[in-house]
C-alpha cells in the first residue's frame, strides 16, 4: 500500500497588541458579547478545560526553559481543520481532547465558525486577523471533501505548489509574513521530498491597553526569580487605577482590558508565601470559572514588569499524554484526508510575546507534519507583579483563551526585559522595537519533517 505524506501542517498564531502613538485612533465602541446557544457553550467550557489542561501538560513537560508561552486556541483550530480528515478512533480521540466529544464534525465546524466570526467583531479599536491556507504537492491526491468542508468552514486559501521547487520555501513563508504582519516571517527553510501538504492557521490581534501605563512612570526595580536570585528589570507602574480584582487560597488576579474591554489580559500572582508550582496545579476549567466570576472592580497600584520572549515546545508526547495517541502513530486512520495512510509525526509550537507601556504583542507558530505509516475592598491595594506569575489573554464574554503563558525569570537587555533562552535555540535576543519596525525576530529556520 502506498503511503503519502502530509508534512507540515503548520499552525501560525499571532497576538499583536501594540498602541499607536498616534491621536487619530478611533474611539471605542461599546463592546458587545458573543450569543451562544446551550451546545455551543458547553463547547465552549469544554474548549476551555482544554486550554487548561493544555496549558498544566506543557508545564509538566517543560524542564529545560524557565517560562513558556502557547496558544490553545490556534492548537484547536489547527487541530480542528486535521480532525475533518480522520476517522475512527483516531477522530474519536481528537475531538475528546480539544473538547467536542459527543458532537459530529458538521457541529465542530458550525462552532468554530461562529466563533471566529463573532471575535473578528468584537473591538474596532482592535485589529484581528484569522486566516487558514492548505498548499498542497502538485499531483497529491487530497480528497474534494477534505479540500471542501475547510475551505467552507474555515475559509482557507487552497493552492498547489511545486514542492520541488527551491522557491516553493518563500512562497509558504511569504503567506505567513504577510498574515502576521511580519512578525513571523518564516517558518520553512525547505521542503523534504515526502512532503505532500501544507495546512496553515494565522491569527494576527492588535490592541492598546484601555488603561496605560506613562512610560515616565517606568523605573528599574528588582524582580524575584522562582530561584531566589533577584533581577533588575523595568518596572512599569499604575497607580491608584480601577481594575477587575480578586484574591483567593491560591492567586491573587487583575484583569487589564485592551480597548473596549472585549480583550483583556489576565494577570495570577501566587499568594504570599505560595510559589508559583504550589498553585499551578489548582488553576483548571473549574477553578477558574469561579475565580473569574469573582473579579470586581478595585482601585489597584500595578506594577507589572516590561518584558519580551521567546518559546518554542514539542507537543506530540504533550497532546499524547493528553489522549490523542493514535494521530501520532502509523495505526492513525486519517483516511478522509486521503487514500493513502497518513498520520502526525511533527507538532510544534513557536511564540513570542512582548509586554510594554503600550500594550502587548505576541507570536505563535505551531508547526505540524503528517508522514506515511510506516467585590473589592475600598482600599488601594497593591498588585506588584515582582516574582514568577502566570498570564493569560482572553475575550470577556465567551471566556476563549488565546494565549497563556508563565514567566520564572527575568532580566534587562537593551530598552526591555527579556526572558532567558537555551543557548542552543539559535533565536537572537530581540531589542525594544515593536513588531511593526524590528528585523524578523525568528532567525532560526523551522524545520519541517
Amino acid at each position: 500500500m502506498l503511503k503519502k505524506t502530509i508534512t507540515a501542517l503548520s499552525l501560525l498564531c499571532i497576538l499583536a497588541a501594540c498602541q499607536s502613538d498616534d491621536n487619530s485612533s478611533p474611539q471605542p465602541k461599546p463592546r458587545k458579547d458573543i450569543a451562544l446557544t446551550r451546545a455551543e457553550q458547553e463547547m465552549m467550557d469544554l474548549g476551555t478545560d482544554f486550554a487548561f489542561r493544555f496549558f498544566n501538560q506543557v508545564c509538566k513537560t517543560e524542564v529545560e526553559k524557565p517560562n513558556l508561552f502557547i496558544s490553545p486556541l490556534s492548537a484547536s483550530l489547527c487541530l480542528s481543520m486535521i480532525a475533518n480528515g480522520a476517522l475512527g478512533n483516531t477522530l474519536s480521540e481528537m475531538t475528546d481532547v480539544l473538547g467536542f466529544s459527543g458532537y459530529s464534525l458538521e457541529e465542530m465546524n458550525n462552532y468554530n465558525k461562529k466563533l471566529v466570526e463573532a471575535l473578528l467583531d468584537l473591538d474596532n479599536t482592535t485589529q484581528l486577523g484569522i486566516a487558514n491556507s492548505i498548499w498542497i504537492k502538485q499531483g497529491f491526491g487530497v480528497h474534494d471533501d477534505f479540500v471542501s468542508v475547510n475551505k467552507k468552514m474555515y475559509d482557507a486559501q487552497v493552492q498547489e505548489l511545486d514542492f520541488a521547487s527551491p522557491k516553493a520555501p518563500g512562497i509558504i513563508n511569504s503567506w505567513c509574513a504577510g498574515k502576521t504582519n511580519n512578525c513571523i516571517p518564516k517558518v520553512l527553510n525547505e521542503i523534504p521530498e515526502t512532503a505532500r501538504l501544507y495546512l496553515l492557521n494565522a491569527l494576527y490581534f492588535k490592541g492598546i491597553w484601555k488603561n496605560q501605563f506613562k512610560k515616565s512612570d517606568t523605573a528599574e526595580e528588582a524582580f524575584t526569580n522562582a530561584d531566589g536570585s533577584k533581577s533588575t528589570v523595568h518596572m512599569m507602574n499604575l497607580r491608584d487605577e480601577r481594575f477587575n480584582y480578586a484574591e483567593n487560597e491560591y492567586f491573587s488576579m487583575a484583569e487589564l482590558p485592551y480597548g473596549n474591554e472585549a480583550f483583556s489580559m489576565v494577570v495570577l500572582l501566587p499568594a504570599e508565601g505560595k510559589s508559583l508550582d504550589e498553585c499551578l496545579p489548582q488553576l483548571n476549567d473549574e477553578r477558574w470559572g469561579e475565580w473569574n466570576s469573582s473579579l470586581s472592580s478595585s482601585a489597584l497600584n500595578l506594577k507589572l514588569p516590561r518584558f519580551e520572549m521567546e518559546y518554542d515546545k514539542e507537543l506530540i508526547d504533550d497532546m499524547m499524554a493528553m489522549g490523542m495517541q493514535e494521530a501520532f502513530t502509523p495505526s492513525a486512520d486519517f483516511s478522509g484526508m486521503a487514500d493513502e495512510d497518513l498520520f502526525i509525526s511533527l507538532l510544534q509550537q513557536f511564540t513570542y510575546v512582548k509586554v510594554n507601556e503600550e500594550g502587548t504583542e505576541a507570536a505563535a507558530v505551531t508547526v505540524g507534519g503528517m508522514d506515511v505509516a510506516a467585590p473589592g475592598p475600598s482600599t488601594v491595594i497593591p498588585f506588584y507583579v515582582d516574582r514568577p506569575f502566570i498570564f493569560l489573554i482572553k475575550e470577556k464574554s465567551t471566556g476563549v483563551i488565546l494565549f497563556m503563558g508563565k514567566v520564572t525569570k527575568l532580566f534587562i537587555t537593551g530598552s526591555c526585559i527579556s526572558v532567558p533562552l537555551p543557548s542552543d535555540t539559535g533565536f537572537p535576543v530581540a531589542g525594544g522595537l515593536s513588531c511593526f519596525d524590528r528585523q524578523p525576530i525568528f532567525q532560526r529556520s523551522i524545520q519541517s519533517y
